[in-house]
C-alpha cells in the first residue's frame, strides 16, 4: 500500500511539474513576444560618445539601436568606425561637420541624415547630440538621440511631388484657374490666369 501512495504522489508531483514547465515556457513565449512588439515599434535611441584628450575614444550604443539600424550594441562595440560608415555617402559630410563642432566646443544642432541599415534598407536619421562638460567646460562626453523619421520624410518627399505636379498643371493649363482660401483670398493661381 505505502509503495501504491509513494508511486500516487510521484505522478501527481511529475504532472504538476509539467504543468509548470508549460506555463513557464508559455510565459517565455509570450514575453519573448511583448519584446519583438516593443523592439519593432521603437524608432529611437541613445548613444554615448566617451572624450578623452579633445578625441573619441568610446562609443556605447543603446539596446534600441537595433530596431533603428539592425545592428546591436555589441557589433556597434566591436567596430568602432561602423557608425559613420552606415551613414550614407552624401550625408558624411555634414555628420562630421556636426562631429567636428561638438568636440570643439561649439552650439549643434540636430543633422538630418540616411543610413544604410544592416539588411541594405536606408533610412532616415535624426542625430540631436547633448554634450557634457565638467565644471571648467571640458568636453567628457556627449549623448546622441538618434529618432527614425523616415516616415516624415517619405510623407514630405509625396508632399512636395504632389505639389510639383500642382506646379505644373498650373503653369500649362490654357484656362485660367484660381484656388481661394476661406477669406476669400487667392492662394494659387495659374498662368493663364495671371496673363
Amino acid at each position: 500500500w505505502s509503495s501504491d501512495v509513494c508511486s500516487s504522489d510521484l505522478n501527481e508531483h511529475l504532472e504538476a511539474s509539467e504543468a509548470e514547465r508549460r506555463r513557464a515556457e508559455e510565459a517565455l513565449r509570450e514575453s519573448e513576444e511583448r519584446y519583438r512588439r516593443i523592439t519593432e515599434a521603437v524608432t529611437d535611441y541613445i548613444f554615448t560618445v566617451r572624450i578623452e584628450d579633445g578625441h573619441p575614444v568610446e562609443t556605447v550604443h543603446g539596446p534600441g539601436c537595433v530596431a533603428v539600424t539592425g545592428y546591436t550594441s555589441e557589433e556597434f562595440a566591436s567596430d568602432p568606425y561602423l557608425w559613420f560608415r552606415m551613414v550614407h555617402e552624401e550625408d558624411r559630410e555634414a555628420v562630421q561637420k556636426q562631429t567636428s563642432d561638438i568636440l570643439s566646443g561649439e552650439d549643434t544642432q540636430p543633422v538630418e541624415h540616411r543610413i544604410l541599415r544592416k539588411d541594405d534598407v536606408t533610412r532616415w536619421v535624426r542625430n540631436t547630440p547633448v554634450p557634457h562638460y565638467d565644471t571648467h567646460g571640458k568636453l567628457l562626453t556627449y549623448d546622441g538621440l538618434i529618432r527614425d523619421i523616415t516616415e516624415r520624410k517619405q510623407a514630405e518627399e509625396a508632399l512636395e511631388y504632389e505639389r510639383g505636379l500642382l506646379r505644373t498643371l498650373l503653369q500649362s493649363l490654357p484656362d485660367a484657374i484660381y484656388f481661394k482660401d476661406r477669406e476669400a483670398r487667392f492662394v494659387r493661381v495659374s498662368d493663364s490666369l495671371l496673363e
